[in-house]
């Protein structure tokens, strides 16, 4: 194409050019892929800079050509469930944070305390450590400004109260602890959270791998003293701990590392590939199949890119790049102001493994890719100040892939700072233990929406994030050591919460000052138990309640009215003829209502 038809396709285009100067850079689509073209019939006037790396028979250099697209297509990449067992809440939570790990934490509690007090155990056990835990959950989700608050007379939550004392809470909270002090490891400077990050990292590494991931950075907020504290002033938490994270496209975390300093990775992967890159190294080991990895750029340079080539072909890298980071060539791209909005100027190495875009939008961008280039093609919407209006701009293919997988991380961190479990503590393994707990909520609750998503789960029966941790948290608080059956609960059940007839109390309540008769009060009702309290054989109890009138009894399939209530679940079940109460506790297949 001659200077002669790109003048054509201007004096034919409607728009308009005489704009302010916030816009003067602006052309049409059309315009944009002509001049591309017109730069790519270039080729012959190729770069001759050549790169001598040692190790490689041919030189290196850098051309003007479009990259051959390669590695898994975004359509292709479908988000794999484990299976149905993941639509049970807690034994989904227990994957993460099984029974062991809270028996390990009752005895260092024990231990801590004893050496504290002069030998006076606290005396917990597991099942009070994940009481514990369920209200802490509660807690970050009503978010009261005080923890006392949710004990006082007029403010108090009632299954909070019942579930352990005030003075007993704050108890278990001082003198929380997950490892013997006596027994330090001087080889992890981890040590005293390790028994927290073994096996939430067990569970990651079983997740299936999606064949779009990213990596960046995440906070665990933490404003006390502790020696891996870093300040990120671009982060909403920008002070604590520093957790590196390889996530899904949808936010499902599979991998993790805390940053402590230069003992994070070893000396020889720092000297050959910097921090990021071998941040990146680290977090590759549990990919096995072709994938693409996403980063921004903090993480990506060309070593890096080098590095993943020549060592697993398996695995491409997207990100944005510092210039300084690619060497020579970052002077062959074209200067800023010689760009368009929406125009950009694409290098591609000789060897066709690794391309570097550099694209206008507001700002320019420079992109390094080793599967993605510029082509094909396409526009995004964007403010035009001159019009007044949102116009298209043409968006090179591998910005469009960033845009779309990079926000794993964004994701689940705004996930947990929705209903963050917030708790006043000078501790930072106490609130490193509050942030992996978000962390397994949420990694659950993503878990459950795919399972949602295979099942083909109609929307008003999927449960959102808010009433997903609710459930977690009140089955955490009622649960007693019994089975988790990871079969009982299916996609598409009712919610457990929808209420039913029985009555706890018919006492009136009269105004004071009032002419009027006081209004008849109904009878308070009593919701189902979750499946997890109500199936796990433990602590399931008959009482009489001597009554002037009999309740319904709560069987969906039983219509009598009876004196006889769980003491666990708070339901009046028949015991006699029917046999209610065993069909009750034992049958999976009907969801209360």
């Amino acid at each position: 194409m001659n200077d002669r038809d790109i003048e054509d396709i201007l004096n034919k285009s409607d728009f308009d050019f005489s704009g302010s100067e916030d816009d003067n850079d602006y052309l049409p689509p059309e315009v944009v892929r002509a001049l591309h073209q017109s730069d790519d019939s270039e080729e012959d006037e190729e770069e001759n800079l050549t790169e001598a790396e040692p190790g490689r028979s041919a030189p290196l250099f850098w051309r003007t050509k479009e990259m051959r697209c390669r590695g898994p297509d975004i359509a292709d990449d479908k988000l794999v469930a484990q299976g149905t067992s993941e639509m049970n809440i807690l034994y989904c939570f227990f994957e993460y944070l099984g029974t062991q790990f809270w028996e390990m934490v009752a005895e260092q509690s024990n231990i801590y305390s004893a050496q504290k007090r002069d030998l006076k155990s606290l005396k917990t056990n597991s099942i009070e450590i994940i009481h514990f835990a369920g209200m802490q959950l509660l807690m970050g989700t009503l978010k009261y400004p005080q923890g006392k608050l949710y004990w006082t007379r007029d403010l108090c939550v009632p299954i909070i109260r019942d579930t352990m004392p005030r003075d007993r809470f704050f108890e278990l909270r001082n003198y929380l602890h997950f490892v013997d002090l006596n027994c330090p490891d001087t080889n992890d400077k981890l040590w005293k959270i390790r028994p927290i990050i073994n096996p939430i990292l067990k569970k990651c590494h079983s997740l299936p791998r999606s064949k779009h991931m990213s990596i960046d950075e995440q906070m665990i907020p933490f404003a006390g003293r502790c020696e891996y504290r870093q300040y990120v002033p671009s982060k909403p938490n920008p002070l604590g701990l520093k957790n590196f994270v390889l996530a899904a496209r949808d936010g499902i975390v599979l991998d993790f590392e805390i940053y402590v300093g230069k003992d994070t990775i070893s000396p020889e992967i720092m000297k050959n590939l910097g921090l990021g890159g071998g941040i990146v190294q680290t977090l590759c080991r549990t990919i096995e199949s072709s994938c693409v990895l996403y980063t921004d750029r903090f993480f990506t340079s060309l070593k890096l890119a080098e590095h993943l080539i020549a060592n697993n072909n398996q695995i491409f890298l997207t990100g944005t790049v510092m210039t300084n980071r690619i060497g020579p060539v970052s002077t062959k791209l074209k200067p800023d102001k010689e760009l368009q909005r929406g125009a950009w100027d694409e290098k591609v190495r000789n060897d066709d493994n690794i391309c570097i875009v550099k694209w206008k939008d507001t700002k320019a961008v420079t992109l390094l890719s080793t599967c993605t280039g510029g082509e094909p093609a396409t526009t995004c919407q964007r403010w035009c100040k001159v019009r007044k209006e949102k116009i298209d701009v043409t968006q090179p293919a591998v910005v469009k892939t960033y845009n779309t997988c990079m926000g794993g991380i964004d994701l689940c961190d705004r996930l947990i700072a929705y209903y963050r479990s917030s708790m006043r503590t000078k501790k930072w393994t106490v609130r490193t233990f509050c942030h992996f707990l978000d962390l397994v909520v949420v990694n659950c609750w993503l878990m459950y929406m795919r399972c949602c998503k295979v099942e083909n789960v109609e929307s008003k029966h999927k449960l959102g994030l808010l009433q997903y941790r609710l459930n977690l948290a009140k089955a955490l608080m009622k649960y007693d050591g019994g089975r988790v059956d990871p079969n009982f609960m299916r996609p598409g059940s009712r919610s457990q919460s929808s209420p039913g007839p029985s009555a706890v109390s018919n006492s009136k309540i009269t105004d004071v000052g009032c002419d009027e008769p006081p209004a008849k009060k109904n009878r308070a009702v009593v919701p189902h138990p979750l499946p997890e309290t109500r199936l796990d054989n433990v602590g399931h109890l008959p009482r009489f309640i001597d009554s002037k009138n009999a309740s319904k009894c709560r069987h969906p399939t039983c219509s009598s009215k009876c004196r006889t209530m769980c003491v666990k679940c708070h339901v009046f079940l028949c015991i006699l003829k029917n046999n209610c109460f065993e069909s009750y506790h034992s049958n999976k297949n009907f969801g209360p209502h």
